[in-house]
């Protein structure tokens, strides 16, 4: 059980914690547009201060807390209504959580527990400080933080040479050429000073990147210029399907710190049966060089693995090779679209999903990792931060084709609303009510009233619309989420056991 033993003592630890509890917190929607918290000040938050309140004040739980059992010793409680996140508790612990179950003065709770005023007090002000009791009438209220990170997705090229048959862009030859990438750097910056964004991040994709590379080293350079210049802080990441990074993007990747996320399906077949070659061929002999290489070159990626109905049953493979290497990861589901369409056997069915991921929870569970997998293994929702919406989208990311053409989702990059050579990119996407309309959560049908409504957001908006015609209305993938969210917080509550110093 790592650093926490077993004992009578009260105990109630959360991710305040663990050591670097911030750098554990891995946010992964690499891929898509999930808000991005690298903002220097959440970096250096520690537990916050409980609420003020008299000395005679009645204080009681949390009405809508939800508890796990996590082994004979230890359960887990999660305000959903909180910021807090996940606190695991021992029984001594949870007996003062559960005295609060009606309204009750803390002097007389401790009062019938005579020899334990220090434990108690302890105790009673980390369970308040983490949203699991309130001052009776005035319930915490999660903490919705604006985005800190103007997000833009830089489409460097529209060819590719894998075939994957779920991919959402039609392939072309075209390339982005070197003033269409400085135009839209320059108007991603300009997007980001004018509206207050303390840092920008780009993301290097297409197609594949890597065949743009050139440009890619190029577009980073300037970017550096333009940030230095603006004092803004500068984040990158680049997507790849992994085949062949040339060794002087690698080079480039590590000199400037561009995190480097490689499209990983499954091993062998169960990657190869989803991203194939142009020309047909398995690829994944080609993939697994260039991790291994990346990882000897001290330059780790981030695997992306996208589940269909073909490669669900390999999860927890793909899981276990990411892990054995201590690589981060996320799991995203599979999202239907126009170039997708004619694959009928992509569509997966609900109970084997679930089936799927479960699976590689478990080996998540055998090879527990220090960093939480609570934003990375739950597809478009994430357990670290309440949230209002699920992306993104028409908010603080923007999209730049390979000809400059702005759009709001690379899910619907054709879509294009103006160009960055003549607009605000920013503002095109903000102002746009023709398509993804990323809606507060509390709008959606279905979603209102749910648990977990301010942690999956309603699920990805351009899905929804996909399946149902509505963005009004809760994810298809909603049972799926519901499911899979108490089996996640488990994971995190036995990492909590497992690394927490006390």
């Amino acid at each position: 059980m790592g650093h926490v033993q077993s004992r009578r003592q009260a105990v109630a630890l959360s991710r305040f914690d663990l050591p670097d509890a911030h750098d554990l917190l891995l946010h992964s929607c690499e891929d898509c547009a999930c808000a991005v918290t690298d903002d220097e000040a959440v970096k250096h938050q520690s537990m916050p201060s409980p609420p003020v309140a008299s000395a005679g004040d009645r204080w009681v739980c949390a009405s809508e807390v939800a508890e796990f059992p996590l082994d004979a010793e230890h359960r887990l409680l999660f305000n959903p209504l909180g910021s807090s996140g996940a606190v695991v508790v021992n029984e001594s612990a949870y007996d003062i959580f559960r005295a609060f179950g009606a309204p009750a003065v803390p002097g007389d709770v401790v009062a019938g527990r005579p020899g334990r005023g220090a434990e108690f007090e302890e105790i009673f002000r980390r369970l308040s400080s983490l949203e699991l009791l309130h001052p009776d009438g005035r319930k915490p209220r999660p903490r919705f933080p604006d985005g800190q990170v103007l997000t833009a997705w830089l489409h460097v090229t529209n060819g590719c040479n894998l075939r994957c048959p779920y991919c959402y862009v039609h392939k072309s030859a075209q390339a982005m050429d070197e003033a269409t990438g400085r135009a839209a750097v320059e108007a991603v910056f300009g997007s980001a000073v004018a509206n207050g964004f303390p840092a920008v991040k780009l993301k290097y994709a297409g197609g594949e990147a890597s065949l743009n590379h050139r440009l890619v080293v190029s577009l980073h350079a300037y970017a550096r210029e333009l940030a230095a210049a603006a004092g803004v802080r500068l984040y990158a990441t680049l997507l790849s399907n992994g085949v062949r990074l040339p060794a002087s993007l690698v080079q480039t990747c590590k000199a400037e710190g561009i995190r480097v996320m490689i499209s990983l399906d499954g091993l062998g077949d169960q990657h190869d049966v989803q991203r194939p070659f142009a020309n047909g061929k398995p690829s994944f002999q080609f993939v697994e060089r260039t991790i291994a290489e990346l990882l000897r070159q001290g330059l780790p990626p981030h695997l992306s693995v996208t589940i269909t109905s073909r490669n669900a049953s390999g999860v927890a493979d793909v899981v276990r090779f990411a892990l054995e290497r201590d690589l981060t990861f996320s799991l995203n589901l599979f999202r239907d679209n126009d170039c997708a369409s004619v694959h009928a056997d992509l569509r997966y069915e609900e109970q084997a999903m679930i089936a799927s991921l479960l699976a590689a929870f478990g080996v998540v569970e055998d090879f527990l990792p220090r960093w939480s997998v609570l934003g990375s293994i739950l597809d478009r929702g994430q357990l670290l931060q309440p949230r209002q919406r699920s992306c993104g989208v028409g908010q603080d990311y923007v999209v730049i084709d390979q000809r400059g053409q702005v759009a709001k989702c690379h899910m619907e990059i054709e879509k294009t609303l103006g160009d960055v050579f003549a607009d605000d990119p920013l503002a095109l996407v903000r102002q746009d009510r023709t398509s993804a309309l990323n809606l507060l959560v509390d709008e959606k049908a279905g979603c209102r009233d749910c648990t977990w409504r301010y942690w999956c957001s309603g699920g990805c908006t351009v899905a929804t619309f996909r399946a149902t015609g509505r963005y009004d209305i809760k994810s298809p993938n909603c049972h799926i989420y519901q499911a899979i969210y108490p089996q996640a917080l488990r994971l995190e509550g036995l990492r909590l056991l497992k690394y927490a110093v006390t």
